[in-house]
């Protein structure tokens, strides 16, 4: 997914993987879930991330493009949808420019919202996920903003949002928060999309699903696509 959303690729059987104990380490003064060098070609992660599938892409997204630095049009573009961004990431990566010819703000509704869940097969390590890609439409020929919902805290404004209800009476909910102004603006005709994901494991949380039958949907700005029902097997 990286190599696909990047448009770049490299062997990553030419790095040195590297795992440190706990849920972070030190680097420049700073406690960090993962590190790529591109002086000795080796991705450091925490174990307590190792399992956490946008992070270690952070890092594997670092050691295809072979730099240190955050590109905003790969961090905040083209794998936005795969790959955590938070603070230090986009400091680094610059501000955001509207598109050029400006753009014309909608209510949420005047945008397409779509979802797919799907267990994925095992793969090679045992592990097993649940995947919810959620997507929003923009189908004009004009590039345009979604206007945040009444009484909403544009800080903490969740975008991209997931709904999963369980049987019986299991269920979690959250989203992704808007936190960078690309997230809330579509080019014309443009798609975004957000990948959700849960290991197969022995709690209901944001990272790990319980075996059981279950409702998953995908959502963006309190607009919702409609469930899929999903089995999620061991």
């Amino acid at each position: 997914m990286t190599e696909a959303c990047s448009g770049h690729s490299r062997d990553m059987r030419s790095i040195e993987w590297y795992r440190v104990p706990g849920r972070g380490f030190a680097r420049r003064g700073q406690s960090v879930a993962g590190y790529y060098s591109t002086f000795t070609h080796s991705l450091v992660m925490a174990a307590g991330y190792e399992k956490t599938g946008d992070v270690v892409r952070h890092e594997m997204l670092h050691a295809i493009l072979q730099t240190s630095r955050h590109p905003r049009t790969q961090f905040l573009g083209a794998c936005a949808s795969i790959v955590v961004c938070e603070a230090n990431c986009k400091k680094d990566a610059g501000p955001w420019r509207p598109p050029r010819g400006g753009f014309v703000v909608l209510p949420r509704d005047s945008f397409e919202i779509s979802s797919h869940a799907e267990l994925l097969p095992r793969e090679a390590d045992g592990d097993r996920w649940l995947t919810l890609w959620v997507n929003v439409r923009n189908p004009r020929n004009r590039a345009a903003g979604v206007s945040i919902p009444p009484r909403a805290d544009p800080v903490t404004q969740p975008t991209f949002e997931f709904s999963v209800r369980g049987f019986p009476g299991r269920a979690i909910s959250g989203g992704e928060l808007a936190t960078d102004s690309s997230t809330l603006v579509l080019a014309p005709q443009e798609t975004k999309r957000f990948l959700f994901e849960w290991r197969v494991g022995s709690t209901l949380n944001g990272v790990e699903i319980v075996p059981g039958r279950y409702l998953v949907r995908g959502g963006y700005m309190h607009r919702y696509a409609p469930f899929d029902t999903v089995m999620v097997q061991p």
